[in-house]
């Protein structure tokens, strides 16, 4: 096991340098986000009420696709979860919707994720129980680290690096790369709706 410190970074000079060590650019990693959020946008009031969160999904991880597959990266797919993958690094990048990206808070996921996730990115047996261990003995259990990107309703982005615990939540951050605070868009609101399985999809419901 690999232990781990908890981070959070902010300043752009700091962030630019860390993404540089994960062979990642926040530019790139924005425009994913855009793709999500033009996703998000193309539903409408006539279409199935998950059709907002689900769009934004998909259109994310084509989005983390579309602009970050190189040398360095290639397309993920495992047991329904979908994303990029550096096999040098052995990093995953996976695509979430949250309700706050770039919080003082830890970002929660707007849906449950599934099975596979929680299989994915795991950190230390006493993090998934929910025991609240010091900073000092946070352990990284496996072969490869599973970040996500993260974007709430008002275009905030953050690649972060949580624990998935059992029933399909974030349980905490060990790794927060502030990427933009969404600040000059517009906020639209919607509500939130589980998936009655285990898939990796995030349904989103109620447009206003």
């Amino acid at each position: 096991m690999e232990s781990l410190r908890r981070q959070t970074i902010s300043n752009p000079v700091e962030r630019d340098q860390r993404l540089s060590e994960l062979q990642l650019e926040c530019d790139r990693l924005i425009a994913a986000g855009h793709h999500a959020l033009a996703g998000r946008a193309s539903a409408s009031p006539l279409h199935p009420s998950n059709t907002a969160g689900f769009l934004s999904y998909a259109d994310g991880v084509k989005g983390l696709r579309a602009e970050n597959i190189d040398d360095n990266w290639r397309v993920f797919r495992r047991e329904g979860v979908e994303g990029i993958c550096n096999d040098e690094l052995k990093h995953r990048v996976l695509f979430a919707n949250v309700f706050e990206a770039c919080g003082e808070r830890d970002p929660q996921a707007r849906s449950r994720k599934g099975a596979g996730s929680e299989r994915v990115a795991s950190g230390d047996l006493f993090e998934s129980a929910g025991i609240d261990l010091p900073d000092s003995v946070i352990k990284f259990r496996g072969d490869y680290k599973t970040y996500y990107l993260m974007v709430d309703q008002n275009g905030a982005m953050e690649l972060s690096l949580p624990i998935v615990k059992a029933g399909g939540n974030f349980l905490r951050c060990i790794e927060r790369i502030f990427l933009i605070d969404g600040s000059d868009l517009d906020e639209v609101e919607f509500g939130v709706d589980e998936p009655a399985d285990d898939s990796d999809l995030d349904f989103v419901v109620t447009r206003k």
